[in-house]
């Protein structure tokens, strides 16, 4: 477990969040990801994800979270990935 992961949530807007992601992302990383973005899907039109302060990404901790990420962005919110490891979490 990743134990200096982090999550800044900053609201932009009436409908639009911002998430910075800070430190390792791994497995564990992933669920508390997930668990954020489940909960902000319901009232966030779009949703931001900022990979600019992670240090390492574990590729199992994309396993877990890419498959999750595509059912949450199936629905009615927009979410994207910037900062440098941007391409990381679209390719994989």
């Amino acid at each position: 477990m990743a134990k200096n992961f982090r999550v800044c949530a900053k609201e932009i807007g009436k409908q639009s969040l911002a998430l910075q992601l800070f430190g390792d992302f791994d497995a564990t990383s992933a669920c508390e990801l997930i668990h954020v973005l489940t909960e902000r899907v319901k009232t966030n039109a779009k949703v931001a994800i900022d990979t600019d302060g992670l240090k390492t990404i574990n590729a199992f901790g994309l396993d877990v979270f890419l498959p999750r990420m595509s059912r949450l962005s199936n629905k009615h919110t927009d979410i994207e990935v910037t900062g440098r490891y941007s391409e990381v979490f679209m390719d994989a």
